[in-house]
């Protein structure tokens, strides 16, 4: 009968408690509404107005946690299973998690048609503007009717937002503990994002001069409401 040496047995051990996934989280986006995820186009309410988005993009990056960056930039469409749900790699235990919601300064001033079709800053994702606004960092665009009622389009008004530039890119770091193995949610709650709103004067923005105050309040509410869990 053969026997394994203790050096041998010590190698099958290591390798069997190593596995890739121990060294792996995985991510998932969410847009809740009433604590629940969001069905894109279903209307929901803000006081006695009915709202309802068709359409939700972002970008987030320099996504750290501890001191180990997992992600440059994640391309973020949370009705597509595809751009909700990654894969990223953390080495070790940390008890914090950093982000920032856009592109910084640096990736802000990439060429799209550089990148690969697949790369989140590839013009394939149509979040690219021109060479003057470059990228945008929210893609948001809905409807809403202060009767409460969506189904009489010709009187519902527009939901428009289309944030970017520079000064519009937002961090965050907070206080979570993460494992490897884990699952992560970002969570951006769309009844405190609204909240800190008003659409009758705050529904439409390109960032343009005119609308930049809103393209910040947008910015800064939109930040503010993604809560970042482990499940």
């Amino acid at each position: 009968m053969k026997y394994l040496s203790l050096a041998s047995l010590l190698t099958v051990f290591l390798l069997s408690s190593c596995r890739s996934g121990d060294k792996e989280i995985t991510v998932e986006f969410q847009l809740i509404e009433k604590g629940t995820p969001y069905t894109m186009s279903t209307p929901f309410s803000k006081g006695d107005t009915a709202i309802a988005f068709d359409l939700f993009h972002f970008y987030i990056s320099e996504l750290t946690i501890g001191d180990q960056l997992v992600s440059d930039v994640l391309f973020v469409d949370p009705s597509d299973s595809i751009y909700s749900n990654y894969t990223l790699n953390l080495e070790k235990r940390a008890s914090t998690v950093s982000f920032g919601l856009g592109v910084s300064e640096d990736m802000n001033a990439m060429d799209p048609t550089t990148f690969a079709t697949s790369h989140p800053l590839s013009s394939a994702f149509a979040m690219y503007w021109t060479w003057a606004s470059k990228y945008r960092f929210i893609k948001a665009e809905g409807r809403f009717n202060a009767s409460g009622d969506l189904s009489d389009a010709a009187n519902n008004d527009g939901i428009i937002w289309h944030t970017g530039t520079d000064p519009l890119y937002r961090t965050t770091t907070l206080e979570i503990d993460v494992r490897p193995g884990d699952h992560i949610v970002f969570k951006l709650d769309l009844d405190e994002l609204i909240a800190g709103v008003s659409l009758a004067s705050d529904g439409f923005t390109h960032t343009t001069v005119d609308t930049f105050g809103t393209a910040e309040k947008v910015s800064d509410e939109a930040i503010s409401a993604i809560e970042v869990l482990v499940e």
